[in-house]
């Protein structure tokens, strides 16, 4: 098991960190994969603990879904870059289900680089980490996972045999 996400009372290593975002790209990676989707501002490239997003708009520019950790790392805003692209082929996923079946919903919505809080405040959090608490970005994370959970059983649902 690898977390994601940290808190200022549960320090986890980046490598962690690095590890569940590579096992969290490539479950999104295998979920559109499974319904044949393909993104379309990003394609995402699931390498392990060095997994990153390659913009279709620029070639050039592949954005990290990986840290260090350090001061000149939270000056980096490709990593928030990156985990905005994810949250938007996220996003893409959920819409492309809804074609599929209209009764399918996420339990948090996603908007341009945010998740909102549902059954709680409702406010939105922030998935990028600059500018943002431990507590914040980590439970943008949670309910990212949570979506992707969902994501899963319905697909999972759709492809067994009967």
């Amino acid at each position: 098991n690898f977390r994601l996400g940290r808190l200022p009372s549960v320090p986890v290593e980046w490598s962690e960190i690095n590890a569940a975002w590579g096992q969290t790209v490539l479950l999104l990676h295998s979920l559109a994969r499974k319904m044949n989707l393909t993104f379309e501002r990003y394609r995402l490239v699931p390498y392990g603990n060095h997994s990153y997003l390659e913009s279709l708009t620029d070639k050039s520019k592949d954005l990290p879904l990986y840290g260090s950790g350090g001061f000149r790392f939270f000056w980096d805003t490709k990593f928030d870059q990156a985990m905005v692209g994810f949250l938007d082929c996220l996003q893409q996923f959920k819409e492309a289900v809804e074609k599929v079946d209209k009764r399918f919903c996420l339990p948090y919505r996603m908007e341009k680089g945010k998740i909102y809080d549902s059954s709680g405040s409702g406010g939105p959090f922030s998935i990028k980490i600059q500018f943002n608490s431990e507590e914040q970005w980590t439970k943008a994370l949670k309910f990212v996972l949570t979506n992707l959970k969902w994501g899963l059983a319905w697909v999972s649902s759709q492809f067994t045999e009967k």
